[in-house]
């Protein structure tokens, strides 16, 4: 039996729901798959030289990878004969800038060896600027679910998709990156808690991936250490923390994953050929990646 592993940062879930959905199609192509979650404490991540292929799957920040993802990739042993390897982010948009942020991580990855077969980009929920209708919110669900079969497919059968990387594009990701990973450092200190809505129930703690979040007088205190997940703001029961600057456009309440798939009510075609205005973008993203899908499907009937 092959055997995969799958290395991934989650803050809010979306990614971990990606990385679920891809353990599973690749368990039913004969697969013996690992899931590896990258959070603090740090801990010794499985070595690659111990699996047959290694799956990669982070959100995308400031169209970057979040910090302690490249970090834990960088301390990877490198490989000792070379391996593939499959990317997968996760983003709310399906912006052509968000392609940025694979520059450094594709370059990581071939420092330690691996050849990357694919680098796919899969839609989730907002967790920040503002909140999802639920329709899209489980139209994306649904896709990502069809795109975790392509991708195990394809990791199957080594098939090498080809990917355009534009001189330039690593400019965008440096720029942003200054924005997001320095910007971090300023703004997770000016987190805070309303203190009369905060019922002390640490459940920001248990969540960050940073160790970030530690408890001062009963109340959270917040550290330079944030990489802006928005796990903690999203998943507050009381709506209690304000993330410094960026509380104009904090999203709380989480997406019930479970419950958007199991209700018939909630239609799922959110996005579709009459959809005007910001949402129009997106069509180009469904339709193209629906009409490979298809073709799978063809060929598996």
């Amino acid at each position: 039996m092959k055997k995969a592993i799958i290395y991934y940062f989650t803050g809010t879930g979306n990614t971990r729901y990606a990385a679920e959905e891809i353990q599973k199609a690749l368990n039913e192509k004969g697969f013996e798959t690992t899931l590896f979650d990258i959070r603090k404490p740090l801990i010794d991540a499985p070595d690659p030289n111990h699996f047959d292929i290694s799956g990669f799957g982070y959100p995308i920040h400031a169209f970057n990878p979040p910090q302690l993802f490249l970090k834990i990739i960088k301390s990877l042993p490198r490989l000792h004969t070379p391996k593939n390897a499959f990317l997968f982010r996760t983003a709310g948009e399906p912006f052509f800038l968000n392609n940025a942020s694979s520059w450094s991580v594709l370059r990581a990855l071939k420092q330690k060896g691996f050849s990357v077969l694919m680098d796919q980009l899969l839609l989730m929920p907002y967790n920040i600027l503002f909140r999802y209708d639920d329709r899209l919110a489980k139209q994306m669900l649904l896709h990502t679910q069809k795109m975790a079969k392509l991708i195990a497919d394809d990791v199957d059968k080594s098939k090498m998709t080809k990917r355009i990387i534009y001189p330039w594009i690593w400019l965008v990701m440096m720029i942003f990156r200054g924005i997001q990973w320095y910007g971090a450092k300023i703004n997770g200190p000016l987190f805070h808690v309303k203190k009369d809505k905060c019922i002390q129930c640490k459940t920001c703690q248990k969540l960050c991936p940073s160790e970030n979040i530690t408890f001062k007088d009963g109340y959270p205190k917040f550290s330079i250490d944030c990489s802006m997940c928005m796990a903690c703001v999203m998943y507050c029961p009381k709506d209690a923390i304000r993330p410094g600057l960026i509380t104009p456009i904090r999203v709380n309440g989480s997406y019930s994953f479970s419950k958007l798939l199991q209700d018939e009510e909630i239609a799922s075609d959110f996005i579709n050929s009459e959809t005007k205005g910001y949402f129009k973008g997106f069509l180009d993203y469904y339709e193209k990646t629906e009409e490979i899908i298809q073709s799978l499907e063809e060929e598996s009937a």
